[in-house]
């Protein structure tokens, strides 16, 4: 169920040649309060530059198309969002300024925009306050649709924030990740919402890694229509700490959900950085180790050959004495003092067969700490992204 006053559909337009949903709208039944969160990438898609002018209105609805990604398609692009946006905002009765928009898929490609027109009207009428079509209708080569919700209580009144994401691969964010669509009946102040949006995208989004590569599509956004009756929560406390945390939990799941469902993965790995001199040592540490690709393989081989992540980290060149660290993996202490730990191989290679894993690093230089949420390479990421078109 979505929050209260909000509907969504998913159809296929006509995009995608599989004939698999590739449109998705999410309508409120009032204005919403919105805010956005962008990729950092110099290359941006048409509709990112489009939200942007838009995003200070009061908005009541949200397309989003799989199968193009609107990019790099020059002024074409910008007038082909455009003519979808008019006619939706003739269906819906809402100015076209009012609807924000999103899109995933091959970048340069054009969305077939005369016969996503002809589907429109199907679309408008298929929204529901039960759909669980819109999470497939935004997904590319995502193997599972990403969908959590969490409630809690303001003024008494019981509130709900559900978002729905997308995202498998090409994903190493700044600021957001792929595609995530957030709605809450909470009334919330704009800046208390886009403050605990932002805290929540720092600790989930910006804190997972698949293949280090940053989309030009990448959105995050937040809608806010007060449905729930509470009164507006307009300064922090505890109110403001539950919608905070609220939403913080539902944007970790579908973080945890986009690393497990990483293209062709096999594992999950949750690498924790420890023992840091700074936050700045300790992220670039993570990121380096999380990104390598020889790590990722020895992963996947489930190789016990931990001198790949240490080499990793040694890669930075941040100040840390490699023979004071300690290396461990699901617990199992596998490297200390610069040397690798014989005794535990046989229970860490029993460890490397599981699909999830927890791989503790304390460079003992430092207390600051960083975690990130990362999976491995297999042969399968690299004939999904040489197939993909």
């Amino acid at each position: 169920m979505l929050p209260r006053g909000f509907s969504s559909a998913g159809i296929h337009a006509g995009i995608k040649k599989s004939g698999k949903p590739d449109a998705g709208l999410i309508v409120s039944d009032t204005s919403c309060t919105a805010t956005a969160f962008f990729t950092k990438n110099r290359l941006k898609s048409a509709h990112i530059v489009y939200d942007k002018k838009v995003m200070d209105n009061p908005v009541r609805a949200v397309f989003c198309n799989a199968g193009s990604a609107n990019c790099m398609t020059g002024e074409q692009g910008m007038e082909d969002l455009l003519a979808i946006l008019v006619d939706l905002g003739n269906l819906l009765y809402v100015k076209p300024e009012r609807i924000l928009a999103a899109a995933t898929g091959k970048i340069g490609k054009r969305i077939p925009v005369d016969t996503v027109l002809k589907h429109l009207p199907k679309l408008t009428a298929s929204v529901t306050h039960t759909d669980k079509t819109f999470p497939k209708a935004i997904i590319t080569t995502d193997l599972v649709q990403k969908f959590a919700t969490a409630a809690f209580t303001a003024g008494g009144k019981k509130c709900t924030i559900t978002a729905a994401g997308k995202g498998s691969g090409m994903i190493s964010p700044n600021m957001a990740t792929m595609l995530v669509f957030c709605m809450t009946d909470c009334a919330i102040d704009k800046k208390l919402m886009r403050e605990a949006a932002y805290e929540a995208v720092r600790m989930s989004f910006n804190r997972i890694t698949v293949d280090g590569d940053m989309s030009p599509n990448d959105t995050v956004m937040v809608l806010s229509n007060g449905a729930a009756g509470n009164k507006k929560i307009a300064k922090k406390g505890a109110e403001y700490n539950r919608f905070r945390d609220a939403i913080k939990s539902v944007f970790y799941a579908i973080a945890d959900d986009m690393v497990m469902d990483g293209e062709g993965a096999t594992k999950f790995i949750k690498l924790n950085i420890s023992g840091a001199a700074d936050k700045k040592m300790a992220e670039r540490v993570a990121r380096q180790i999380a990104n390598s690709a020889l790590v990722k393989t020895m992963f996947f081989g489930g190789s016990v050959n931990p001198g790949r992540i240490i080499s990793a980290a040694g890669q930075t060149f941040e100040k840390f004495d490699t023979e004071k660290l300690t290396l461990k993996i699901n617990g199992r202490l596998i490297a200390s003092g610069g040397v690798m730990v014989h005794k535990n191989t046989a229970a860490v290679a029993k460890e490397l067969k599981k699909r999830r894993l927890e791989v503790d690093l304390d460079l003992k230089a430092g207390r600051e700490s960083c975690y990130l949420l990362t999976n491995d390479f297999s042969y399968d990421y690299v004939k999904i992204n040489a197939d993909y078109s």
